[in-house]
């Protein structure tokens, strides 16, 4: 099996039961079911893509191991991404100047641990964010942060328990939307919604005024039902509080009198995550300069028109 013969499940006990019990995960079957995966794709003319164990499990568990599911989630995952080459190709997640931009914005801070339920808990914010272009565009910006996610993807136990992400709105203005474009907007979010191999358990907004709303009415024709329902919005961080655990939440957003452990100022986490993690992690930042190299995508030209599913089927002892 390609890459398969030194895999090491890393799941913890909660996570292999919950593996079980909502992916439809059989240890025993776990191999086979890459196995399986990875001959399909190798008989796809059309389609290049890495297909090592883990990069491949984040598709099957994704989609609960249905092999056609996980077909189709590699297709628009590939798809997204070829039709996106300002934004996937050529990137090197360790270019300094892509970690500056990724430190001066803040948008992006994974917070250390996970929280009650397994997630990793993604805290976004808008405060740092130069929309002049002096430093830097839409698409540079893009490029920094998007191999954060394929990065985070790669721990096993963040692909069984997914993604809780906050995002504080208190300093979006409409310089945000004119920055990015509605293009781009709407490009982004049909991605992380149909083409991502992740599990977005819960997106909470905290103070979503008249902008953010304005901006919501805008998206949600592209938004999936599912999305929506996920979408949590708060006016206070008291309610935050009911959901995520105040000693995973960086120090500005507790309460002064807060005298319990935190996670540290959101300058802080940050750079502990890029120096102690993202930049140290040799191996995954090969995985991912390889993933942006431009090598790999979809070339639909090249796929048969009568290419399509006979069945779909979840266990790989029925072929």
């Amino acid at each position: 099996m390609s890459e398969s013969e030194d895999y090491e499940c890393e799941l913890d006990e909660a996570s292999k039961v919950k593996a079980r019990e909502e992916l439809n995960e059989i240890p025993e079957e776990r191999l086979s079911a890459v196995q399986c995966f990875q001959d399909w794709i190798n008989r796809q003319p059309w389609l290049k893509t890495p297909t090592n164990t883990k990069f491949l499990l984040s598709f099957l568990r994704t989609k609960k191991f249905s092999q056609i599911e996980a077909r189709g989630l590699l297709e628009r995952y590939w798809s997204a991404r070829t039709n996106a080459p300002e934004w996937t190709k050529g990137v090197d997640p360790a270019d300094p100047n892509l970690i500056k931009i990724i430190k001066d914005t803040q948008v992006y801070i994974p917070l250390p641990g996970r929280d009650k339920d397994g997630r990793k808990v993604i805290f976004s914010t808008m405060s740092k964010m130069d929309y002049t272009g002096r430093f830097f565009g839409p698409d540079e910006f893009t490029r920094a942060v998007m191999p954060i996610f394929d990065f985070l993807l790669l721990e096993e136990n963040i692909q069984v328990n997914g993604f809780t992400v906050i995002v504080d709105c208190t300093d979006v203005t409409l310089k945000a939307q004119a920055w990015f474009g509605m293009d781009r907007i709407r490009k982004g979010q049909e991605m992380r919604q149909k083409a991502f191999p992740a599990r977005m358990k819960e997106i909470h907004y905290y103070k979503a005024g008249p902008v953010m709303e304005a901006l919501f009415n805008i998206v949600r024709p592209f938004m999936t039902e599912k999305w929506r329902k996920r979408m949590v919005f708060h006016t206070s961080m008291t309610t935050v509080y009911e959901k995520i655990d105040m000693s995973m939440l960086p120090k500005e957003y507790l309460p002064d009198d807060y005298e319990g452990p935190t996670a540290g100022s959101l300058e802080s986490i940050l750079e502990k995550f890029i120096q102690e993690e993202y930049l140290v992690s040799k191996k995954k930042l090969d995985f991912l300069r390889d993933l942006y190299n431009g090598s790999y995508g979809v070339d639909l030209s090249k796929k048969a028109k009568d290419d399509v599913p006979q069945a779909s089927f979840r266990k790989l002892n029925v072929f």
